[in-house]
């Protein structure tokens, strides 16, 4: 009788790592689209007019991203790196760009005009990360 091997290789963790590594740099370059246009608007929004609240540069100074694996998902997260004018970064940043719950601050966006105005180029690079 004739024996016959048949061998069955598996290329998943291969092409999964490959997949993974790609999506990362694509999520980090993300990340950095936003965080310089973020920092241009902390500064400058609107058209070049100077931002009304800006007195030392320190929200601008202090966003950065990171991006992170956790399991099966990736995340570039767009933070602030140190606390600002005693104040928390995060409070002092969402009173910039939500505006104060009393209203007596105006919302003056700098984070999600940095997001929305990359929009097509954040779906490009994922769309290519997948090439």
């Amino acid at each position: 009788m004739n024996e016959s091997t048949v061998v069955v290789k598996s290329y998943r963790d291969e092409i999964e790592g490959k997949l993974t590594s790609k999506l990362e740099e694509a999520m980090n370059k993300i990340g950095m689209l936003v965080e310089n246009d973020a920092k241009k608007n902390a500064n400058n929004p609107r058209g070049g007019s100077k931002h009304p609240y800006v007195q030392s540069g320190d929200l601008s100074s202090n966003i950065g991203h990171t991006t992170q694996i956790n399991g099966n998902s990736i995340t570039s997260i767009i933070g602030f790196s140190r606390e600002i004018k005693e104040q928390s970064p995060v409070n002092y940043a969402t009173i910039i760009e939500l505006g104060s719950p009393n209203g007596r601050q105006p919302p003056y966006p700098f984070l999600f005009p940095a997001v929305e105005s990359n929009r097509q180029n954040i779906i490009n690079l994922l769309k290519d990360s997948g090439k």
